[in-house]
């Protein structure tokens, strides 16, 4: 059994190498990955040809909707970005509500409430890491949050019960089942189109040909710096941007983290005032994380300034037990640190009581447009429109 669990470890690790890494040391397996790439690169473009044609129907939901999605592996700040979405068009004065998959969760496939925007109604368990998250969050302006694999069973149930008018479909870009009125697509500035090859060759989830569904292109982990240019009122060569009238035009964002929680002696103290991120440079810290990208949550913490003494990383979506933090309190013990840092979607599954021997950070992140940041908002809501204006069909 141990064996059987190393050569499946070796193989995962020589395939990530080959759609994340250099493909050159496993030239191989990179042929075989690429073949099995160029079918399901077919499969994809002929399923989007089939709802495109009608063969495949596409349903109408008696709201407005919109989908935050990406076309690569995750990583590209979805959860953030439907967070953004969800408090603008609330600011707009409009009922919102967000429908998430529930990756993982155990409501993923019968699909239930997270919260009806008044009390959250799932653990992290049930309804997935970031759509628990996403309920916390959105918990203060009483915005619900619904899960389950079927889309558009959920979004009417956010109609039925809610009476939303604008449904933010999070990782909806593939999900070509639910009709939607703005279709925002995630890039990161870094790697917008991973090595540029399909699954399992590479990271992109469809061909490139199905950006033309989108409307708008989120350009995330943007510098600050660029972020905070202001828009030209000309033909938008100034690189900042793109111009403003055309037909898909691409919004800069940055991922701007903060100090979301302290944990010490097993307590947390919500109206304790935080310390600012920026008070705690040189601090030597161990950090953890399990997320579809810990090497960007270890490089997000040296540019932050920290002291980084030790780091150990989990698979995506990893399952916390009181043994995890118990082995990284010794670890960071060991390394000479005086705090341990965390992100905000591994927290969620973390019990504060398990934090005594070292004080905890949660680090999250916003998605920040700056200089932007109005723009895409007169073009968010230009896309909506008035929201009875739809009807199912």
């Amino acid at each position: 059994m141990d064996r059987d669990c190393q050569c499946l470890n070796r193989l995962k690790a020589a395939v990530e190498a080959v759609m994340f890494g250099s493909p050159d040391v496993h030239r191989g397996l990179a042929a075989l990955l690429q073949g099995t790439a160029l079918l399901y690169g077919a499969a994809m473009r002929f399923r989007a040809r089939l709802y495109t044609n009608g063969c495949l129907a596409a349903h109408r939901l008696p709201c407005k909707v919109v989908s935050v999605g990406n076309i690569t592996l995750g990583g590209t700040g979805k959860t953030p970005a439907s967070l953004y979405m969800a408090r603008l068009i609330h600011e707009a004065g409009l009922r919102v509500a967000v429908v998430s998959r529930g990756y993982k969760g155990r409501a993923e496939h019968q699909g239930g409430i997270v919260s009806d925007g008044h009390t959250l109604r799932m653990t992290p368990a049930d309804a997935g890491d970031e759509p628990y998250l996403m309920a916390r969050h959105l918990l203060p302006l009483g915005i619900p949050v619904i899960v389950g694999s079927d889309r558009v069973r959920s979004g009417r149930l956010a109609v039925e019960r809610f009476s939303t008018e604008v449904l933010v479909l999070d990782d909806g870009f593939q999900h070509m089942r639910l009709r939607r009125d703005l279709n925002l697509v995630l890039l990161d500035a870094g790697q917008p189109f991973g090595n540029g090859h399909l699954l399992p060759r590479g990271a992109l989830r469809e061909p490139l040909s199905a950006l033309a569904r989108a409307d708008a292109c989120l350009l995330t982990r943007c510098p600050p710096t660029f972020v905070a240019r202001i828009p030209d009122d000309g033909d938008g060569r100034d690189g900042a941007h793109l111009p403003r009238d055309r037909r898909h035009p691409v919004f800069p964002a940055t991922h701007a983290p903060f100090a979301v929680e302290w944990i010490a002696d097993g307590q947390t103290n919500p109206q304790q005032r935080l310390p600012s991120l920026d008070d705690m440079a040189s601090c030597p810290v161990f950090a953890f994380s399990g997320i579809a990208r810990n090497d960007d949550f270890q490089a997000s913490l040296r540019e932050l300034g920290f002291d980084l003494r030790g780091w150990r990383a989990f698979g995506d979506h990893h399952f916390y037990f009181r043994e995890d933090l118990s082995a990284i309190e010794s670890l960071a013990v060991r390394q000479g640190a005086e705090l341990m840092v965390t992100t905000e979607k591994d927290r969620v599954k973390i019990d504060a009581a398990w934090i005594r021997r070292m004080p905890l950070l949660v680090v999250g992140v916003r998605i920040d447009l700056g200089a932007h940041a109005a723009d895409f908002r007169r073009f968010v809501l230009g896309k909506l429109g008035p929201a009875s204006q739809s009807g199912e069909t």
